[in-house]
């Protein structure tokens, strides 16, 4: 197991606790729950503690103190797991506030790396379009002779190599039966929507992804 996903570090925490102690870490792990299901990235000691004397759980001391160490690392946990989606979830624009509806961290990373590629190479389209003459020469240049002309010659660029958990990800995201089990339906412009009709990815979604598996 991987102790730096909350999940798994709470079940490697919660052994051979005395019934008090597990109480409020079980108490603990459900409000960073809860601050994780609203969207929320304060995984701090003070907010969590502040919520939990609230419930009626441990006080902001009994988490700080010495016997409080199991909780403090199940809190940092959290705050570590969700530190990189607050990074990039600051960056999306408002257009693209849709992702954040995206319960599954791992398909939300991967619509946001989706979104970011898109972006970089809309900049590129926008570069090529300023060209106005392109001038290719095919005459074949001697390895020993500077080349002087100002004609801009283009190169040839290797095609984006998947790694294969990335291509696991991407298959799994437009997976008909993982689509099925969520109630999630894909329509014929490749837009995905849920079992209540609402978009989740938008159109060109599936169709996106399908590209990146060919090359």
């Amino acid at each position: 197991m991987n102790p730096n996903e909350p999940n798994e570090l709470f079940e490697i925490l919660k052994k051979d606790l005395s019934p008090r102690k597990l109480n409020t870490l079980e108490k603990i792990h459900q409000i960073c729950t809860e601050q994780s299901e609203r969207g929320s990235y304060d995984f701090s000691v003070a907010t969590i503690a502040r919520i939990s004397e609230e419930q009626g759980g441990a006080k902001a001391q009994s988490i700080r103190n010495k016997t409080g160490e199991i909780y403090r690392a199940l809190i940092e946990s959290w705050a570590e797991y969700k530190e990189p989606l607050r990074v990039v979830s600051q960056k999306i624009k408002e257009k693209d506030a849709w992702v954040k509806r995206i319960e599954q961290s791992d398909i939300k990373f991967l619509v946001l790396d989706l979104i970011a590629k898109n972006k970089k190479l809309t900049g590129e389209n926008q570069q090529l379009k300023a060209i106005k003459e392109l001038h290719i020469d095919m005459r074949p240049v001697s390895s020993n002779v500077a080349q002087t002309s100002n004609d801009i010659t283009p190169k040839l660029t290797s095609p984006i190599t998947l790694q294969n958990l990335e291509q696991k990800a991407l298959t799994h995201a437009i997976d008909e039966e993982e689509l099925m089990r969520k109630g999630w339906s894909v329509d014929e412009r490749g837009r995905i929507s849920d079992e209540n009709g609402v978009e989740v990815f938008k159109v060109g979604f599936v169709a996106a992804i399908r590209k990146m598996l060919s090359v």
